[in-house]
């Protein structure tokens, strides 16, 4: 008995000796980090926690080269999908993203690929462009605005008196290149489906390929020269791009529905002018002195001054017209008409104008420093210095241009190495002259 009880004790002193003191070896890790951890347990065997050891061991530590912690190399940071995407947005500014989204999710796990791709594109410009998506979508969304998403009070919007609009005779009407040529005659086909193709076509050729009055003089086509029965449908081409064209066809097919929406509306308009009337509300116009203007038809300057819209309106024109930006109260007071009321009164296309010039005249006139000015444009922006081009980022613009001669942009080539177009012309001019000269 007395021998397994030195054995047991013997054991236990040993496996003491094994064990290690996380108290000694957790400040040992934080004072020394670089250390390699299993190195600081094997110094901590076998010792117990105490200020005297902790500082033994330390003592320890510095007076040897002790080995280091092995670095274990982080693996290079991937951008995910959308982080690429955005990547490749910002540096190329003027792409097509639908374009540059395709590439994206090509080139997702290719590092190399993706830079061999940018590179090449910024060094040939050759992708689609920012302008040429921007314009593509503006046409679809006037597209369906006229086919599948016609609303008449939009159509009205655009187009407020219809009826006297595509009855004007002076209204112009662009010649139809081949596809639009083709979607009328479909369309016709389809809409006069008892009347022969042949007499179709000589109609619109008649009419020199107005819609309406072709479709006018059809509908009138005597019911003796009809077929007996009706021709079948086909199906209609892909959309295209002449907006005229689908806003005739879009006034012809939905000219009941115009119709019942004016009427509804002037009764409504008469309705709410007498009880206008009678409650009092009725307002006069300080400048054509109409004293039966609706609320709703009124529009103030910033003091308060009240027009009806329509002078209001006219003014702006004639203002906007002489090529100023600035639109004087119409009463004695010095105030002005602010742009949310503008906007209230002209038209979108001529209000976007106004905004946008007025916008670059606060610009150019708050001095900012190395502000520049698009050439081509009136957009503004303050480049990098080291930058030799000016990129133009108005969706309606979208040119490069050289900041030294403000011409299209000509790299590789100097300023004084591009041939402007005088030169070409007197050039051409002396070569032509020279070839004459030899013939003779």
């Amino acid at each position: 008995m007395a021998e397994e009880h030195i054995l047991d004790q013997f054991q236990q002193e040993n496996n003491a000796e094994e064990e290690v003191d996380n108290r000694l070896v957790q400040p040992l890790m934080e004072i020394f980090p670089e250390a390699c951890p299993q190195f600081l347990r094997q110094i901590c065997k076998g010792k117990r926690h105490s200020p005297d050891v902790l500082n033994s061991l330390m003592g320890e530590v510095l007076d040897v080269d002790y080995p280091k912690r092995r670095k274990t190399e982080s693996a290079p940071y991937r951008l995910n999908a959308s982080e690429q995407l955005e990547l490749m947005k910002s540096i190329l500014v003027d792409a097509d993203p639908e374009y540059l989204q395709m590439h994206s999710d090509r080139l997702i796990d290719n590092p190399d690929d993706l830079k061999a791709f940018v590179s090449q594109a910024i060094e040939t410009r050759n992708y689609p462009t920012l302008k040429k998506y921007l314009r593509k979508k503006q046409l679809s969304a006037q597209q369906n605005q006229y086919t599948s998403e016609f609303s008449v009070a939009k159509f009205l919007e655009v187009i407020p008196d219809p009826f006297q609009y595509f009855a004007d005779s002076k209204r112009k009407v662009g010649e139809l290149d081949y596809r639009s040529h083709n979607y009328a005659m479909y369309y016709l086909r389809n809409k006069f489906a008892m009347v022969q193709l042949r007499s179709i076509r000589e109609c619109f050729i008649k009419n020199k390929e107005g819609l309406l009055a072709t479709c006018k003089e059809l509908e009138n086509y005597p019911p003796s020269k009809r077929m007996a029965s009706k021709r079948g449908k086909v199906a209609m081409p892909s959309i295209i791009q002449n907006i005229p064209l689908l806003q005739e066809i879009a006034f012809y097919d939905h000219q009941e529905e115009i119709t019942q929406f004016l009427s509804q509306r002037k009764l409504q308009e008469e309705m709410e002018r007498k009880q206008a009337k009678a409650a009092g509300l009725l307002q006069t116009c300080a400048c054509c002195y109409d004293d039966e203007i609706m609320p709703n038809d009124i529009a103030s300057c910033e003091a308060g001054c009240m027009f009806c819209k329509y002078c209001v309106r006219k003014s702006a024109e004639i203002a906007f017209g002489d090529g100023k930006l600035d639109f004087p109260c119409l009463g004695d007071c010095e105030s002005h008409f602010t742009l949310p009321v503008l906007q209230d009164v002209i038209n979108p296309k001529m209000f976007s104008v106004i905004a946008s010039k007025k916008q670059v005249e606060e610009v150019k006139a708050a001095g900012i420093e190395d502000l520049e000015t698009c050439p081509f444009c009136d957009f503004a922006a303050i480049p990098a210095r080291d930058d030799k081009l000016f990129r133009c980022l108005n969706p309606q613009c979208m040119k490069e241009s050289c900041r030294m001669c403000k011409e299209p942009s000509h790299v590789p080539l100097r300023c004084d190495e591009v041939e402007k177009d005088e030169d070409v012309k007197d050039r051409t001019y002396i070569e032509n002259k020279m070839t004459e000269g030899l013939l003779r």
